[in-house]
């Protein structure tokens, strides 16, 4: 197993990709895991920045592992054109991620949100279906296409349960459960449970947390075992499940907070202080 650098933290301190990816380069990272938000929104990036980021990725060979689809938390709104507009927006990312020579996506925010006014099911059916006409739209392009669990109540998939039928539900061989062992601590939910998982288990987010608020601060400053859920996934076979996919198999440094609005004052520094933390924690998952 690999580390990748998210380039989320980046995005939060008001920095752009051209600076993430200059980072990631100077810290050794080969493999990044890119949020496709606010400076680093595909869609609202002109045509310069988006070349000057590819440049930067190939020029100094690294691997962008997975697309983060952070703009996505209307997946499952009610509204038909708000559902479509956020299809758009994973097209878009989808295509960015091509340039950069990438193959995995991923769908945040739970796979959508319960909305008022909708019944739960209602909301499952709309996610379900976005999700799913999303995959059946990358599976000729050979892209893979994750959801992770979101762990507060108005996320749909808020626990491994709803992340397994989801998977189940969409039915489609390209899609995989994306494992935040900081969502699995709030849910409250041991590495035993990633069981029904295993055998699409293909990529990793390291995230932290407080054990009730999801803070994604700096890795080792709360309550988070990130040893105990990473020893379970590879004893679960993660590394082998990417290798059939000729994927490479990372786990992700996610740091700042897009949900709740939060500042990071010095991305660098958050990644520095990560790093040491895991040079102690996971010795064996290297740049």
């Amino acid at each position: 197993m690999k580390l990748a650098l998210n380039t989320l933290v980046y995005e939060v301190g008001n920095k752009g990709p051209e600076e993430s990816l200059r980072s990631a380069e100077k810290y050794g990272f080969r493999y990044i895991e890119y949020a496709g938000i606010r400076k680093g929104n595909p869609l609202t990036m002109t045509a310069e920045q988006r070349k000057e980021a590819v440049r930067i990725v190939k020029h100094n060979d690294i691997h962008s592992t997975q697309m983060l689809m952070v703009a996505t938390k209307d997946t499952a709104h009610p509204n038909a054109k708000k559902r479509d507009a956020v299809f758009d927006y994973m097209k878009a990312c989808t295509d960015y991620q091509l340039e950069m020579g990438g193959r995995q996506l991923l769908v945040c925010w739970g796979g959508g949100l319960y909305e008022l006014g909708t019944s739960p099911e209602q909301s499952w059916l709309y996610m379900v279906e976005n999700v799913g006409r999303f995959a059946e739209w990358c599976l000729d392009k050979d892209l893979l296409v994750g959801i992770e669990l979101d762990p507060h109540v108005y996320f749909i998939c808020n626990n491994t349960y709803k992340l397994a039928k989801a998977i189940e539900d969409i039915g489609l061989p390209n899609v995989y459960p994306n494992v935040d062992v900081g969502h699995l601590v709030i849910t409250r939910e041991e590495p035993e449970q990633l069981e029904k998982l295993k055998s699409r288990m293909i990529h990793v987010h390291l995230s932290e947390t407080e054990s009730f608020a999801h803070t994604n601060s700096i890795l080792g400053t709360g309550a988070v075992p990130f040893r105990k859920y990473v020893d379970k996934c590879l004893e679960l076979g993660i590394e082998e499940n990417c290798a059939k996919l000729g994927e490479p198999c990372v786990a992700g440094i996610e740091m700042g907070s897009e949900a709740s609005g939060g500042f990071v004052e010095n991305p660098d520094y958050w990644v520095e202080e990560s790093l040491k933390f895991l040079e102690k924690e996971l010795p064996n998952v290297t740049r």
